[in-house]
């Protein structure tokens, strides 16, 4: 049995497994996705619908594979109904630049989400039903006829962490495998914490103590929007058009509130990288590299 039929048969399995997505935007996958897509999960640890869309998130995951779907999750601080911090949910999750972003693509209520940016959402703005992201993937993933679409851009990470005074180095390449691309690039780079231990409200459960809450956005490295790609460094990178940045950025608590001096949870934490058209705000492509101290 070649590799090819191999994978249809794990994808009807997991389709047929799954009863949050649908048809018919899963059948006839015969071969694994090229591109990835970033889901911009706007969610509260006070919002009792929220984990319905992180179980979506999960499920798109399994159907299209680790390396095809990239989540964050932002609690946008304006929505203070939903992400406040009080005694039964004491942990503050909400970030400035989390707050600026959640604004930016229209988010009025909980939970919602951005499909790569892109614009008229279900909801408001570039925001999306969580119900409606499968659908939208499907078409940024495949064409019409079930074949992936190739990558315009590709974005290689390399992380090197200080244990000694936390300061994580970041290495950036960016080559474009497409040369009919035009426009103003930029290159935004976060950082998320997976395995965050704090209550959350669920509609069936009620609230969760023991909860655990991954893709948690942490902060901005270069900005809240990053930079255009063009301040980097031009360069051949095995024969295609690329650029290369170094940026770094220190766990304390001038980057996040909640990274003290006894926080040492930086083996949990993640660099994410996307680059995104600055005219229309799409995201083209992106990469999630986890951070080590071993």
């Amino acid at each position: 049995m070649n590799m090819k039929k191999i994978y249809l048969i794990i994808i009807a399995i997991i389709y047929f497994s799954c009863d949050k997505i649908e048809p018919p935007y899963t059948e006839n996958i015969s071969q694994p996705p090229e591109r990835t897509v970033l889901i911009e999960k706007f969610t509260g640890h006070k919002c009792s619908g929220c984990p319905n869309a992180s179980d979506e998130v999960n499920a798109l995951k399994q159907l299209y594979g680790e390396d095809a779907i990239i989540s964050i999750a932002i609690h946008p601080g304006d929505l203070s109904v939903f992400t406040e911090v009080d005694e039964n949910h004491p942990y503050n999750f909400t970030t400035p630049s989390g707050d600026i972003i959640a604004n930016d693509m229209g988010i009025t209520f909980l939970p919602l989400g951005t499909i790569n940016r892109i614009p008229n959402g279900s909801a408001s703005g570039n925001a999306w039903y969580y119900e409606d992201w499968g659908s939208e993937i499907q078409n940024l993933l495949f064409s019409p006829d079930s074949l992936p679409l190739e990558k315009n851009i590709n974005i290689n990470l390399n992380a090197t962490l200080n244990e000694i005074n936390k300061e994580l180095t970041i290495e950036t390449s960016i080559s474009f495998l497409n040369n009919n691309l035009s426009g103003n690039y930029k290159l935004c780079l976060i950082i998320t914490e997976d395995g965050i231990i704090s209550p959350q409200d669920d509609d069936d459960k009620g609230i969760i103590g023991n909860y655990e809450h991954n893709d948690i956005y942490r902060c901005a490295v270069n900005g809240t929007y990053g930079e255009s790609i063009e301040n980097f460094a031009f360069v051949d990178l095995e024969g295609q058009a690329g650029y290369q940045s170094t940026h770094t950025v220190i766990f304390n608590e001038s980057s996040n509130i909640n990274w003290t001096d006894e926080w040492t949870n930086m083996s949990n934490c993640s660099v994410v990288a996307y680059v995104y058209d600055d005219q229309s705000l799409i995201i083209e492509e992106s990469v999630k590299k986890p951070i080590s101290n071993e």
